[in-house]
């Protein structure tokens, strides 16, 4: 009887081992304040143009995620979305650069706004657009 229950035991503990692997959890999203933007001031319609958008995260292990976008007619307000991956990070505030693209589909003048810390609030950029 001992040999059976000591033969269930270690079927059960070998059965139910910790894994080698470590799982890394799931990736984090939060908003990271654009400190800095570089665009041109004109444009021609129809032609893509690129934006600049240096951001600041908190940590090594901050990374671009994506861009949180509102446009309404030839104003769009935006902010940058930090991913956070991994749980070995350096303790600093990086500046990281992501570039957001837009094409114009009219001519006029395209109002950029970028959330940035509380004290400072949005970083305003313009673009003419000029038809071809």
């Amino acid at each position: 009887m001992i040999r059976i229950f000591c033969l269930l035991a270690l079927i059960a503990l070998s059965t139910s081992s910790c894994s080698k692997e470590d799982s890394e959890p799931p990736a984090q999203e939060r908003p990271a304040p654009t400190v800095r933007v570089e665009a041109p001031a004109t444009a021609q319609l129809g032609e893509t143009v690129s934006i600049e958008v240096y951001f600041q995260v908190n940590g090594g292990c901050g990374q671009f995620g994506s861009f949180d976008v509102s446009t309404t007619g030839k104003e769009t307000t935006m902010r940058v979305v930090a991913k956070y991956k991994g749980t070995i990070c350096t303790d600093d505030l990086p500046i990281r650069k992501a570039t957001y693209t837009f094409r114009p589909t009219e001519a006029g003048t395209y109002t950029f706004r970028f959330r940035s810390t509380p004290q400072v609030g949005f970083i305003v950029t313009t673009i003419q657009v000029e038809a071809s």
